[in-house]
């Protein structure tokens, strides 16, 4: 607790449960003298004054609370974004080569059946076409071997899994590396 004194009163700083301690402190004298007012000497300025320091001393324990509840939701952040991108992607090693996948909406913009070329649907530029293979909550993987910074990358085309399931982003990065392997 810090105090300082001013010339109309003293201004005191505490720390939160310092705060507690002293809003239950003057809830429990309050309740005391409303108990049995006939047993205290208290004037009626001073019980007018009570009733608004009570409230004061709550709403500064609510202020304190909202500001620690905005700082730790400040600290979170990152954590949750790391977090919630790391659902929505994965990445792994599959013989040599790297996987990457993204789970969304996928729609086939191509106009080749034989030939899928999926765009994000939750790209606002993404229009699907009329008779599109529109894919809800699937993996669209990428498979790349190689080094962009050694000129041998190779980006092989990819294509989307049927479910969710992070499995199949196996199953299918191994059927396509073996097509590109023939």
């Amino acid at each position: 607790m810090k105090t300082h004194a001013m010339a109309s009163g003293l201004r005191v700083t505490l720390s939160k449960t310092e705060l507690q301690a002293l809003l239950a402190l003057a809830r429990y004298g309050a309740e005391q003298i409303a108990a049995a007012h006939h047993s205290y000497i208290v004037p009626k300025r001073q019980e007018a004054v009570a009733a608004g320091v009570i409230q004061g001393l709550e709403q500064g324990l609510s202020s304190v609370r909202w500001k620690q509840a905005e700082a730790k939701a400040r600290r979170d952040a990152p954590k949750r974004e790391a977090e919630r991108r790391a659902t929505r992607e994965h990445h792994a090693q599959i013989d040599g080569y790297t996987v990457w996948g993204m789970l969304s909406d996928w729609t086939d913009l191509s106009d080749d059946p034989d030939r899928r070329q999926w765009a994000d649907l939750l790209n606002p530029l993404t229009e699907a076409r009329e008779q599109a293979e529109i894919r809800r909550n699937v993996w669209r993987i990428y498979i790349s071997k190689g080094s962009a910074a050694a000129d041998d990358l190779i980006v092989y085309p990819g294509d989307c899994t049927q479910t969710a399931d992070r499995q199949e982003i196996e199953v299918l990065a191994r059927r396509i590396i073996a097509q590109h392997r023939e």
